[in-house]
């Protein structure tokens, strides 16, 4: 113990390491912001499917789940992992679709960040395709509600060898961050088109919902 902790403490200094969710030192995730990810789902139903989330999209897990994206950060896909467990926990079991990354993505990053945190969960996945062409350029976050909706339509679709090894099974589309849910809903209509029945949709986190006020 006393070797592990001298060894520790001298990798700290010669490679300083600080939790991406707060900074903490001396530790890639800390066990607070590893406790945000499993302090119980957040739930709600979108169009007639159960959403379920790890977490809100904000604060610490916000960072998290950028680092993973940006970095393919091994630690923060573990963390991010156990909370997508927790989630698949609640759901109805079925196979597991996940949406792939953009192409601008994965040609920035060269993986498929959803892609990690699902195998760093030990978990099997079938990825849908983009397909189709873009109707607008310009990436996801940059667009209004209105324009992620149109963009999303028709862009995913369920390769042939996928729908052969589903067989029109119950399906759980998997995706790390839900902000609108306009590709989330792209996956469901691709996975329908396919023959499957989506059952659920699971989320590492989700941004909060903001509620419109009535004009006075």
């Amino acid at each position: 113990m006393e070797l592990t902790a001298a060894l520790r403490e001298a990798a700290s200094v010669l490679w300083p390491v600080a939790c991406a969710g707060c900074d903490a030192l001396d530790v890639a995730v800390c066990a607070a912001c590893r406790a945000l990810l499993l302090a119980g789902p957040v739930r709600e139903v979108l169009d007639g499917l159960p959403l379920v989330a790890a977490a809100e999209y904000a604060g610490p897990v916000r960072s998290l789940v950028v680092a993973c994206k940006e970095h393919g950060a091994r630690a923060e896909a573990r963390a991010l992992a156990a909370g997508l467990q927790l989630v698949l926990a609640v759901l109805p079991e079925a196979e597991l679709v996940r949406v792939p990354s953009s192409r601008a993505g994965m040609r920035r990053r060269g993986f498929d960040p959803v892609a990690l945190v699902v195998r760093a969960a030990g978990l099997r996945s079938i990825a849908l395709r983009r397909g189709g062409a873009a109707r607008r350029s310009g990436a996801q976050k940059e667009r209004t509600v209105a324009e992620r909706a149109l963009a999303a339509q028709g862009s995913l679709v369920l390769p042939p060898r996928a729908v052969r090894a589903l067989g029109g099974r119950p399906v759980v589309v998997v995706d790390d961050v839900v902000t609108s849910g306009a590709t989330v809903r792209e996956a469901v209509r691709a996975l329908r088109a396919a023959g499957c029945e989506p059952v659920g949709i699971a989320a590492v986190a989700r941004t909060q919902r903001r509620v419109v006020e009535p004009l006075a």
